[in-house]
C-alpha cells in the first residue's frame, strides 16, 4: 500500500512539472512574437509616416525625396543612382528622375 502512494505522488509531481514547463515555454513563445509583430508594424508605420511626407511636401522628383529621407534611419543604406529606392518595406519606383509608382515589398 505505501508503495503504491510513493508512485502516484511521483507521477502527479512529474506531470506538474511538464505542465509548469510547457506553460512557460507558452508564455515565452507568445512574448517573442508580439515582440516581433510590434517590431514590423513599428516598420509599417515609419514607412507610412515616410511617404505621408514625400507626397504632401515634394512634387515628387528623386531629388526632392533624397532631400526629405536624409533624416530617415536607413538613409545610409538606400542608393539614390538607381530607379528604385529601398524604404523598409517599401519600395520608391522612378521614371526619369519622377516617381512612378509605390509597392510593399513583402
Amino acid at each position: 500500500m505505501r508503495n503504491k502512494w510513493k508512485i502516484a505522488f511521483w507521477i502527479c509531481l512529474l506531470l506538474l512539472i511538464v505542465t509548469a514547463v510547457i506553460g512557460l515555454y507558452s508564455v515565452i513563445d507568445q512574448a517573442v512574437t508580439l515582440t516581433y509583430m510590434k517590431e514590423g508594424y513599428s516598420d509599417t508605420e515609419s514607412d507610412l509616416e515616410s511617404i505621408i511626407q514625400i507626397v504632401g511636401q515634394t512634387d515628387q522628383t528623386k531629388q526632392e525625396i533624397e532631400n526629405i529621407l536624409k533624416d530617415h534611419r536607413l538613409y545610409e543604406y538606400m542608393d539614390f543612382e538607381t530607379d528604385t529606392i529601398g524604404i523598409e518595406r517599401v519600395l520608391l519606383i522612378f521614371e526619369n528622375d519622377s516617381l512612378k509608382s509605390i509597392e510593399k515589398q513583402w
